[in-house]
């Protein structure tokens, strides 16, 4: 039991540090911006996330899979409801030049995972014959590549019609 507490403290503890620091540096960062009550209005943004990821991480450590699924459902509802909050106090969450820059960094993040999985795939490949029980990893890595290879594909093939 007290071992439990002492877990319980210091996960706290490390939780409490990483919103401290963090929204720290969402105020340092919004002073040197071009738009700091942007910047300053996600911090709840990021504390609820942060709260979401303690709770997630414990309810799954705690194998309370119902539980893990409620954290994220309301946490999910509650960032929706915090934006359009946001969106009717009049604060600008997207406009042309963030959204071509989510388009780049989603790009480019597409990229570096199938790479990845891509040189996982192959290197499993080989490994798993020394090693049978690399044997579901591989598969995991080569569907998930070709999830995302049919699904970026599809998906390309939707917008150019509908572009």
């Amino acid at each position: 039991m007290v071992e439990a507490m002492k877990e319980i403290l210091l996960n706290l503890i490390v939780w409490t540090l990483l919103v401290i620091l963090g929204s720290a540096l969402l105020i340092l960062a919004s002073r040197k911006s071009e738009e700091p009550e942007r910047k300053r209005a996600m911090i709840p943004a990021y504390v609820l996330v942060l709260t979401m990821g303690y709770f997630l991480g414990w309810a799954t450590s705690s194998k309370k899979l119902p539980l893990a699924f409620a954290v994220f459902v309301s946490g999910a509802v509650l960032l929706w409801l915090y934006y359009r909050h946001l969106e009717k106090k009049g604060h600008v969450l997207e406009d042309e030049r963030t959204l071509r820059i989510e388009e780049i960094a989603s790009r480019r993040t597409l990229q570096v995972a199938m790479i990845v999985l891509a040189f996982t795939t192959i290197y499993l490949s080989i490994a798993q014959v020394e090693k049978p029980e690399l044997r579901p990893a591989f598969k995991l890595t080569s569907g998930l590549l070709a999830i995302l290879l049919l699904l970026h594909w599809g998906l390309i093939n939707y917008y150019s019609r509908r572009m």
